[in-house]
């Protein structure tokens, strides 16, 4: 199962972060058709990119596919 990790910039879209590298979203309606297109029924988990888990997920290796 893919973790799918995001974080939104208000006024701006939200920047996603795949096992494959990053994408960027104009909205949240961008964000799910690509979701729903890209992963029909198979399973994935969305994980929000907050300040208080950034160091973790960085230490994590999530952002190197970039």
């Amino acid at each position: 199962m893919d973790s799918i990790y995001f974080d939104k910039e208000p006024q701006i879209g939200i920047n996603v972060y795949f096992p494959w590298g990053h994408h960027f979203f104009k909205n949240q309606a961008e964000f799910n058709q690509f979701l729903h297109i890209h992963y029909g029924n198979d399973a994935y988990q969305l994980v929000e990119i907050t300040d208080e888990n950034y160091n973790e997920l960085l230490l994590k290796g999530v952002f190197h596919a970039i």
